[in-house]
């Protein structure tokens, strides 16, 4: 299933950022709590992920702050290095949502591309 997999670079995810496509941060929240999540993203752990993307619209909401993404919606996963973000890319793909992007290299991508 990993073919399925579309991986993005730094400049599609600064489109996306700035679009407000819903980005997902699957790191574990002590990585989190180190770094920061991924500016314009929100924090669900890769082991939340099913659960969190089988919640009813509104549950998702009020739980995240963020509407629920429908199934031909972008949304962008990211993680540290891009290996846990393409496993939540096919667990979305599972589940079906066929928009489902991988930020490659993750955090330290990005970090590496805005330390000035």
């Amino acid at each position: 299933a990993m073919a399925n997999v579309t991986n993005i670079g730094f400049g599609e995810l600064k489109n996306h950022q700035n679009v407000g496509t819903l980005i997902i941060d699957v790191r574990e929240p002590n990585e989190i709590a180190e770094t920061g999540v991924l500016p314009g993203g929100i924090n669900i752990p890769l082991g939340d992920l099913t659960k969190a993307l089988s919640k009813m619209p509104e549950d998702f909401e009020t739980t995240y702050g963020r509407k629920k993404p429908g199934k031909d919606s972008d949304i962008v996963f990211s993680c540290r290095s891009g290996k846990r973000s393409a496993q939540a890319c096919n667990k979305a793909l599972e589940l079906g949502f066929n928009r489902a992007l991988n930020f490659q290299g993750g955090w330290m991508e990005w970090e590496k591309q805005t330390k000035g």
